[in-house]
């Protein structure tokens, strides 16, 4: 196999890989950069010629693994694209509101090449998409060679799967983003016990270490605690969410949170656009979920640590994963009151704002709801995610109360009088979940992605103990690699 990494950075952002093997060429995802504009945001595509891929997969519809599929599929209109069938139905919803959002952008930066696709390029990619359902293996031959494709769940968010393509007696196994836990809307990663060749594996949460004794049930228990007691002495509480996942599995543990009364009974619940539309398409998904493989369960699967969650906790997920758009009515969810909000302007009512983005990237909802909470002692900013350090919501974490903060895209500055506090919900897997996998699946190469060089360089001390004689290999980009 030859592999190639074409994000043109080593981190989290336009991650898409070239896969040569045998006669077939691939691209597993066609991202985009979350904090770069224009053509800095994409995938480094000018070594693929035109019409030269084969399949394009992707593992799941966050934009940073599909933000930009349009502009490859342009040069390769013949590739068949690979996607779960949630994925597909998730898709087309992220892309077109990418769309918007650039020619918004093109407006208001002054970004000239803004929007990098058209809506009908979206189409284009919805029409020409290759459902596939977990576990059942596709075979595709070209000349007198063939390879098979199998996808299973990867937890993370809905849709996204981890891929095993099989060539010529070997086995290549890519985790795409992973999760082993359980949500209370999605069941964690099943993958099958087996042994592969080459695994290419994320390392987002390389640098992340927990403290003795932690628990995810118990960090949930942490967050909508603080959540509660900011509620009850009048201030409000912005939790910036990534739209698809992130924003549905919140929602529903607010609800848990209320039953429970570990939250107030009332309260004004505010969330924002692009994740009330992924509501509905979750709404769908769950309403046939046998169809889109909610249902399926892999054979003999690898046993992770974080699948033996502490169910005894209050918020822990205990039935059966789901979410109906009804939460948010029982909740009284309301659209984000946009002509309220006035930098250093709070907000009288005590008042939960669940928005995207989940980095607090300039000009999204979150970013203008925490320029109205930030100054104010009473109010909560809790971030759940992974949160790049060069976004402003790395920016905001690595300050302190009374520190100046300035919102660069609404040309105001602050001191920081609000609480500001990071509760770890990621949805990615733990790096001691990610080494325990490696050395379950037994691989021969390992190929790091996902993942800044910080994060990259624990794996490269974590691994070798565990899968001596292994080869491990922190590509750069742009470069061909042999494995």
């Amino acid at each position: 196999m030859k592999f190639t990494d074409l994000n043109p950075k080593r981190e989290i952002g336009a991650h898409s890989l070239l896969v040569e093997l045998g006669e077939f060429r691939l691209l597993v995802d066609g991202g985009m950069s979350p904090k770069d504009l224009g053509l800095a945001a994409l995938p480094d595509y000018t070594r693929i010629p035109p019409n030269s891929i084969d399949l394009i997969l992707v593992t799941h519809c966050h934009l940073d693994h599909i933000g930009s599929l349009p502009c490859i599929h342009r040069d390769q209109p013949a590739a068949r694209v690979l996607m779960t069938p949630a994925s597909a139905e998730i898709l087309p919803v992220m892309l077109h509101n990418s769309h918007t959002v650039m020619l918004r952008q093109r407006d208001e930066l002054e970004v000239a090449e803004y929007p990098l696709f058209s809506r009908s390029e979206v189409d284009a990619i919805a029409d020409d998409l290759f459902p596939m359902d977990y576990g059942k293996t596709r075979e595709f031959i070209k000349g007198n060679d063939r390879l098979r494709i199998t996808f299973f769940p990867a937890g993370h968010v809905m849709g996204a799967a981890s891929v095993l393509i099989e060539h010529r007696g070997k086995k290549h196994f890519f985790t795409g983003d992973i999760l082993f836990r359980r949500q209370h809307t999605l069941e964690g990663a099943q993958i099958p016990a087996m042994r592969v060749d080459t695994l290419v594996m994320e390392t987002t949460r390389g640098t992340a270490e927990h403290a003795p004794g932690f628990t995810y049930e118990g960090e949930l228990g942490e967050l909508f605690g603080a959540v509660g007691a900011t509620l009850r002495r009048g201030g409000s509480c912005l939790l910036p969410v990534f739209a698809l996942g992130r924003m549905q599995e919140m929602v529903t543990l607010v609800m848990e949170a209320r039953r429970q009364r570990i939250l107030p009974k009332n309260f004004p619940i505010y969330c924002s656009g692009l994740g009330l539309a992924v509501v509905d398409v979750f709404d769908r998904i769950f309403r046939s979920r046998r169809r889109y493989g909610l249902d399926f369960h892999a054979p003999d699967p690898i046993t992770i640590a974080a699948m033996r969650q502490d169910l005894s906790l209050p918020l822990a997920p205990k039935g059966e994963p789901t979410f109906r758009r009804q939460i948010l009515t029982a909740l009284g969810v309301r659209p984000l009151p946009f002509s309220r909000l006035s930098p250093g302007r709070d907000f009288r009512e005590p008042s939960l704002f669940i928005t995207s983005s989940g980095m607090l990237v300039e000009n999204t909802p979150a970013y203008q709801v925490a320029s109205c909470l930030l100054p104010h002692a009473r109010n909560l900013v809790a971030f759940t995610g992974f949160c790049d350090d060069d976004t402003p919501g790395g920016d905001l974490l690595a300050r302190d109360r009374g520190d100046s903060f300035a919102f660069d895209a609404l040309d105001f500055q602050t001191t920081i009088g609000a609480d500001v506090r990071r509760f770890d919900a990621s949805g990615h897997a733990d790096r001691e979940d990610l080494v325990e996998m490696a050395r379950q699946l037994g691989p021969t190469d390992i190929i790091l992605s996902h993942g800044d060089m910080d994060a990259r360089a624990w794996f490269l001390q974590a691994l070798p103990p565990v899968l001596p004689g292994a080869r491990i290999l922190n590509p750069e980009p742009q470069e061909t690699y042999a494995v």
